[in-house]
């Protein structure tokens, strides 16, 4: 089954010296530095089952903001409305550890990502970038670039993500090329930086 525009793993494969090259320029803050290699940094520092002002940090070092009244709604008006969904998903296992229960829609995960996009100004990218920055190894980030570049299923991104995933001998290329990056970086964060910067370098027609 093909589950996006090209064959995950091999891309990985054929594109080896470049991915690793990308991820060390990515996260090593050689010029030119991108603000994104802090956002693991700001994602740890508050309460995983609670979103807190550290998470707006780390979503604005991936180029995005949350406007002022969403996020006093998310932090302070209506937090627990959305702090009670966060609980309810898991938060040590990785993508290819849960059941696909888990991250289709009517799920915790699914729930949540549509509760955040009921708040002004925050679209699909918006509310997917604040749930990695809390479950940073279940929920996969994905922007208008790599979703142009990738073609997933429309909506079943983090489906076909994990499908791709379970299967161990092709999760062990992808996580093979990406072993550049300290392990402190989620798999899915590391496949998320090859993909856009591949993405920024794609010819549009």
């Amino acid at each position: 089954m093909t589950r996006f525009r090209f064959d995950l793993a091999e891309w990985f494969s054929d594109n080896a010296d470049q991915v690793r090259s990308d991820l060390v320029g990515y996260f090593g803050g050689v010029e030119p530095t991108f603000t994104g290699r802090w956002f693991e940094e700001f994602a740890v520092i508050g309460d995983p089952n609670r979103f807190e002002a550290s998470d707006l940090l780390a979503v604005e070092a991936l180029s995005v903001t949350v406007p002022t009244e969403a996020a006093a709604s998310l932090l302070i008006a209506n937090s627990e409305r959305f702090n009670s969904l966060l609980k309810q998903i898991p938060r040590e296992q990785n993508l290819w550890e849960v059941s696909r229960s888990d991250v289709s829609v009517g799920s915790a995960a699914g729930n949540l990502h549509a509760e955040l996009r009921t708040l002004a100004g925050i679209g699909w990218v918006v509310a997917g970038k604040l749930m990695a920055a809390k479950r940073p190894k279940l929920i996969p980030i994905l922007d208008n670039e790599v979703n142009n570049y990738l073609q997933p299923p429309k909506g079943r991104f983090w489906l076909a993500l994990h499908d791709e995933l379970s299967e161990s001998s092709r999760r062990q290329i992808i996580s093979d090329v990406c072993r550049v990056v300290s392990p402190r970086v989620s798999l899915l964060r590391r496949i998320d930086v090859a993909l856009w910067r591949a993405a920024k370098r794609w010819p549009r027609n």
